[in-house]
């Protein structure tokens, strides 16, 4: 009896001594928040003084660049300064009434924090809305919306309307933000925008964020001149960071999960992946799940990882492939070779690449934005 408690206590302490696994400190494909957020400061800053001053902003910026998390610090910053924030995503949204119920969804489940879960108050916030509410599996309440097709334009003028009647109210700010905001753009009309402007442009207690990752969509929503939106907000671009930062960040990562690292392998990372948190997050997971039981990054480390990354990749990227044009393809095969500083319109890059006219050239590109696999910076 004796010794089997030994043994126990033995094994006992070695797991102890070996501790518990310790988690990945790289998070990617989803939002983070707190220590997993990128260095964003600035741009938190400036947002949040946009909001309290009731400005219009535009958010824009490529796929996977970190809009929504940074705009829920954003919000966590604004509610400690007793702002009430409204979170929208309009990925899912198809229809016009889709967007309406999915608007009014995100208010109503708003107001059910503010005003102390009294649902009466919440099923009463809207005046030709009738929210009903549900217990989920979780516990917690859960919102319906419904409209019929016909009520669509005074349902949207009731939710648009509510938000800042709250606010006026209350005497208090509001700030609403709705994600993936080019998906309206892409309806068979444009009522909706145009009677969002006519509201919005009223409103004087409520600043409204607009966040879109298909930039030419979201960019021609507010500086095409016949559009409804037009030069109705703030342009924000969402800009790489800064590559001291990024170098900082994941050094402090790899260094707090006890794993050493080479400046020269993180400004490798940096480099391959252009600076894209998304992608910096991935390759960086990888190389730590590989060194999880080393105590230190080599250069070989980093090279399987990347190998890995994309074999993962490769079913995805060779199935965009196959839907390309053979001009598509070769277009792109002639921008992953240019310098980055080299006039693609030339008559010298045409002729290299056997590209055909400059026109010919700006066709492809603009089929290859419309596909979001490429993307227009500065001037270039």
């Amino acid at each position: 009896m004796k010794s089997i408690i030994l043994r126990n206590k033995r094994n006992a302490e070695s797991v102890l001594k070996k501790g518990v696994a310790m988690q990945n400190p790289f998070a990617y494909g989803k939002e983070v928040s707190g220590e997993n957020f990128w260095n964003r400061e600035k741009e938190i800053k400036e947002l949040c003084r946009d909001i309290v001053n009731g400005q219009n902003v535009i958010i824009f910026s490529q796929r996977r660049f970190g809009k929504t998390s940074l705009i829920k610090e954003v919000f966590n910053v604004c509610q400690r300064k007793g702002i009430l924030t409204i979170y929208v995503d309009l990925y899912p949204v198809l229809a016009e009434e889709e967007f309406v119920c999915t608007y009014a969804k995100a208010v109503a489940e708003t107001m059910l924090g503010t005003l102390e879960k009294q649902l009466k108050k919440v099923v009463g916030f809207f005046q030709k809305i009738q929210p009903s509410f549900s217990v989920g599996e979780d516990g917690n309440m859960v919102c319906n919306v419904a409209i019929n097709k016909q009520d669509f334009v005074p349902a949207l003028e009731d939710v648009l309307a509510s938000v800042e009647r709250y606010a006026k109210s209350k005497n208090k700010k509001v700030a609403v933000c709705f994600d993936e905001f080019q998906q309206i753009g892409q309806f068979k009309t444009d009522r909706i925008e145009k009677i969002m402007r006519s509201i919005i442009q009223k409103q004087k207690n409520v600043a409204y964020i607009f966040m879109g990752s298909k930039k030419h969509l979201i960019f021609d929503m507010f500086n095409n001149s016949h559009r409804p939106f037009y030069r109705s907000g703030k342009s924000f671009p969402l800009e790489k960071i800064e590559g001291k930062k990024l170098c900082s960040f994941i050094k402090d990562k790899f260094i707090n999960s006890k794993k050493d690292i080479q400046d020269e392998l993180i400004e490798k990372i940096v480099d391959i992946c252009e600076g894209h948190p998304y992608y910096i997050q991935y390759l960086c997971h990888i190389t730590w799940e590989k060194v999880e039981d080393k105590k230190r990054v080599l250069r070989s480390d980093l090279l399987d990882s990347l190998d890995l990354l994309l074999r993962r990749e490769a079913s995805t990227y060779e199935a965009t492939w196959d839907l390309l044009t053979v001009k598509q393809r070769q277009v792109l095969k002639s921008l992953s070779k240019a310098d980055v500083k080299e006039k693609i319109f030339s008559a010298g890059f045409l002729q290299k690449h056997n590209l055909g006219s400059a026109s010919s050239l700006q066709r492809t590109l603009s089929s290859l934005i419309e596909k979001d696999l490429i993307d227009r910076e500065g001037e270039s």
